[in-house]
Parts: structure tokens; sequence; C-alpha cells
């Protein structure tokens, strides 16, 4: 039954929670991608490109195009690294940690919906559990 197969089941619960986020940070002066680049640098404020890239699961293309549009609008602003001068460190601006605070609150509401009803000793189990899942399939070992 497809209702067992995780592939089934992770593919549903994305489409579910992108649609509900979508839905909600649509009505803020974002574009698709911006809303988890903010949540990430807010989290990591003075990342490089490249964390972010993993972080939020982009290509680099995608990333630097998303990048450089949020720093003209002025989310975010690029710091050189002394370390590397390919490298640039990766700041929100006082409007970007303003718009990462509303995208958190969105981010969080949907994730409150989706464990509506579920225990928080069965929230931890679980996220514990996909948790692992993810690393097993990011192993590249095989």
């Amino acid at each position: 039954m497809l209702n067992e197969e995780l592939h089934v089941l992770l593919l549903r619960a994305f489409h579910h929670c992108n649609k509900r986020i979508v839905q909600r940070t649509s009505r803020l002066p974002l574009l698709p991608g911006q809303p988890k680049i903010l949540e990430y640098v807010e989290e990591n404020n003075g990342c490089i490109a490249k964390d972010i890239c993993r972080g939020c699961v982009l290509d680099k293309s995608t990333m630097t195009s998303l990048l450089t549009r949020m720093e003209r609008e002025g989310l975010l602003v690029k710091s050189g690294s002394p370390a590397d001068r390919r490298a640039y460190h990766i700041f929100l601006t006082p409007k970007g940690e303003q718009a990462a605070r509303e995208v958190k609150r969105i981010f969080s509401e949907t994730d409150e919906k989706a464990f509506q009803g579920i225990s928080a000793s069965e929230r931890a189990g679980f996220l514990s559990t996909l948790n692992k899942i993810i690393a097993n399939l990011e192993d590249e070992t095989e």
C-alpha cells in the first residue's frame, strides 16, 4: 500500500507542508527560496554561501542568484572572508532580521499544525527517526 511507503509519505508531507508555507510567505515581499535562506542565515549569521547551499538543499547557481537579489533588496549583506578571498560571509540586515522573524513565525505555526495531537515524546521520537533516515540517505559511501 502506498500509505506505507516512505517515499510516498515524505512526498505527501512535503507537499502539504510546503503548500502551507508558500501560501503564507507569499504575502511577504519574498521570492520562493528566500524564506528558507532567511531562516538559515538568522540561525547562522556570518555563514558562507557553501553552508547555505548545504543547509537549504540548494544548488550553487540558484543560491547565488537568490543571495544577489536579497542583497539588492537590502535583506542581507556580503562581507569578504579574510581566510578565502573567493568566499563571502553572509549577514542579515535589520530589514532581513525582521523578515526572518516573520518567516520563522510562519514555519513555527506550520510545524505546530503538523504536530497537532501528537505528544512531545512522539514528536521527539519521530524527529529522531527522521534525522536517522536523512543521515542514511545522505550517506554516499554505497
